[in-house]
């Protein structure tokens, strides 16, 4: 495989932090932007690591999964790299789709922020002539297609019509494949079979119509990337091709690699740092949810990797994905599952830390996280223990009652207050009464803004089925709410308050006496238009916002309300039965943990002291960075062989940047393909999951 190195240009980068000018202050307003709309729809976003950040100078580029929330990601990512303190704080210019650009909202922030387009062959698939039909004449030969012309004599030409590394694609979004070889005007050689499912077997065994995408050519957007970091700049980038809502990664694709090792190639004397930045969203498409950030420990990308690239591209470029896979690893949290992801969730609610107590007896979100992350690792290396087994089994049976109940796990123990039924009762009714309290101050604004929630939840989920039709990588399309209730709102929402506020203009001059006894209102009476609609819009936005606020303390009273009812409802003894239970399993995984816990990790007597230690900017912080090569989650050689798409004699530069990751053959391929040796458990297990859902 021959490498692929930029050409030394002449390239000037507004975003390499050494000047200020129009375009970054664009660039700062966009992000302006989202801060406001992130203030308004998350409640909590935390960053971790970011001493892991390059200063600015640095080239840097920030490899960015799961990518769980599709355009929230992109812009969550910019805002919070911006926002970082002193000479840490970046203008991050992201690779994104070139299909993004096509889209009127996202094109105008794409471009204002400086983001670098990646066409991608599947975004490119078109019809081909009506005619014009494949179909598999031997089954036993999956890869040898035929083409044939209907209601005509005449040859398909295949040769003059289809190239090599070209893409087709069979309808209804069933799958898409790589032309290997043009044997002949009839015969095409695929690189890949399609999927042998009933309904593809019957369109290719009759024969089909399809939709065919020329090869993508990727070399300018490689000198795109390679000048922004010879000029210092910060490159994002979300290597798995696609957003997803799947509990584990999608494989790596090898472009993020080649990046760096051909700007080393170029330019021997820089040194580029391979930034992993793991995302975490808590319900992410829900209204004020929380999210987490994380930076893990850079790769240094120098000369010398630069110059082994060069005389061995392949080995070179698998080794260097084998590490960002790791990394990748290293700073997200990945299930074979959803059903192990909710166990282990529950497993670390029940946990009881021996030495920590944050706030309110809370842990702080990063750390959820990052327990939620290490005891996937030890379930994953632990799974066949039976403790292990029987701690899953009891957590599910916990779990199920809990969802009969229509309880949370920390809810249980406020079932039983001292007093009995008649404090129950009492502590009932007073948390009605602040309820309905909170009710009617969030009224107002939730009157307001009532059409832009309603539009927003139905576009929304129009989308994601949408995109679920689309895509044979998404499980129900949750990925995309966020991003389009966001989008729509932020149309909608300013156009919605212009028109109330003009409305308000209109009442106040030619109806003044509706407003007699609302004295905000009237002592506008005298006032000019603009000066009117400026106040209203204020007045109306700021009602608004305060109408959130108090309606979250208000939500936050209302979920206390359920364990109350319980506990006037159930027989006494059910409840102390329930908690009883709780407790024992409480016991049972503290203890399962404490005693396999120092078997995955060295640092575990010490893990929360060093946390609490760090947190608080005291000296007894954690010795060291986390190994990624001790992880369990070493993903070694697995994902790599994403190399294989391109045989020995092709350039890396027609090597997918963001490949077709929205197919699920782009998955079963690339694992596949893996190479069994070093592989770790949770990747296993993962395969595993994905190998019977083939087989389904």
């Amino acid at each position: 495989m021959a490498p692929y190195v930029p050409k030394s240009e002449t390239y000037s980068n507004p975003y390499d932090g050494k000047s200020y000018t129009l375009r970054t202050w664009i660039y700062d307003l966009m992000v302006f932007i989202f801060d406001i709309i992130f203030a308004i729809f998350f409640r909590e976003i935390k960053v971790r690591g970011t001493h892991n950040v390059p200063v600015k100078g640095t080239p840097t580029i920030l490899v960015c999964a799961p990518h769980a929330n599709q355009f929230v990601d992109a812009a969550l990512v910019m805002s919070q790299v911006r926002k970082l303190k002193g000479n840490r704080s970046r203008h991050t210019c992201l690779v994104t789709a070139e299909v993004s650009y096509r889209k009127r909202f996202i094109s105008l922030f794409s471009k204002s922020t400086g983001g670098i387009p990646v066409p991608r062959a599947q975004d490119n698939l078109k019809p081909v002539d009506s005619q014009l039909q494949i179909y598999i004449p031997n089954w036993d030969t999956p890869t040898v297609a035929k083409c044939r012309m209907i209601g005509s004599t005449d040859s398909p030409r295949l040769k003059s019509r289809f190239t090599p590394k070209s893409l087709i694609g069979m309808p209804f979004y069933l799958g898409n494949t790589q032309i290997a070889e043009v044997k002949d005007d009839e015969t095409l050689i695929l690189a890949k079979p399609f999927k042998d499912t009933p309904q593809i077997h019957d369109l290719l065994s009759s024969g089909t119509n399809f939709k065919y995408a020329p090869k993508i050519d990727n070399t300018a957007v490689y000198q795109n990337v390679f000048n922004h970091l010879h000029s210092s700049g910060c490159v994002g980038i979300f290597p798995e091709g696609g957003s997803h809502d799947r509990p584990s990664l999608l494989p790596i694709k090898a472009g993020v690699a080649i990046m760096a090792l051909g700007a080393a190639a170029a330019d021997p004397s820089i040194k580029i740092s391979v930034v992993p930045c793991g995302i975490s969203y808590f319900h992410r498409n829900k209204f004020r949810s929380r999210a987490v950030l994380e930076f893990g420990q850079p790769i240094t990308v120098d000369g010398e990797m630069g110059k082994r690239y060069e005389q061995d591209a392949r080995a070179q470029t698998s080794e260097l994905l084998d590490k960002i896979t790791q990394a990748l690893y290293a700073v997200t949290i990945n299930a074979p599952d959803y059903e192990t992801l909710m166990t282990i969730q529950a497993a670390r609610r029940l946990y009881i830390p021996a030495a920590f107590k944050g706030e309110n007896g809370h842990l702080p979100l990063p750390l959820v996280v990052e327990m939620n992350r290490r005891l996937l690792i030890g379930y994953s290396k632990h799974q066949d223990d039976p403790r292990i087994k029987h701690l899953k089994a009891m957590v599910l049976q916990y779990n199920s009652k809990l969802y009969a109940l229509g309880l949370k796990d920390h809810q249980v123990p406020e079932l039983t207050p001292k007093g009995g039924k008649w404090i129950s009762m009492l502590t009932l009714g007073n948390r009605l009464l602040w309820t309905s309290f909170y009710l009617l101050l969030s009224l107002p604004g939730t009157i307001l803004f009532m059409p832009v929630f309603v539009t927003c939840h139905y576009y929304a989920q129009r989308k994601a089925e949408d995109g679920l039709k689309k895509s044979l990588v998404k499980l129900k399309g949750t990925d995309l709410l966020a991003t389009w209730k966001l989008l729509v709102a932020l149309v909608f929402a300013p156009t919605l308050y212009v028109t109330y506020s003009l409305t308000l203009c209109f009442l106040v001059k030619s109806h003044p006496q509706l407003f007699k006894y609302i004295w905000m209102v009237r002592i506008r009476e005298q006032c000019g238009s603009a000066a009117n609609f400026f106040y209203f819009y204020v007045l109306l936005v700021a009602a608004t916002y305060a109408s959130f606020k108090t309606g979250e303390t208000g939500m936050d009273i209302f979920k206390s309300l359920p364990p109350l009812a319980v506990s006037l409802v159930y027989p006494q003894r059910h409840l102390e039965r329930l908690q009883e239970t709780r407790k024992e399993l409480s016991l049972e995984v503290t203890q399962v943990c404490n005693d396999l816990g120092p078997t995955v990790f060295p640092d575990f007597g010490r893990f929360l002291i060093t946390q609490e230690a760090a947190k608080h900017g005291k000296d007894d912080v954690d010795p060291g960075p986390r190994s990624r090569s001790s992880s369990v989650h070493s993903m070694s050689s697995e994902f790599s062989n994403a190399l294989s798409k391109v045989n020995s004699t092709s350039s890396l530069s027609d090597i997918p940047i963001l490949g077709e990751g929205s197919m699920r053959s782009q998955i079963d391929d690339a694992l596949e393909e893996v190479t069994p040796a070093k592989s770790s458990f949770i990747s296993n297990l993962i395969r595993q999951r994905r190998q019977e859902e083939k087989t389904d």
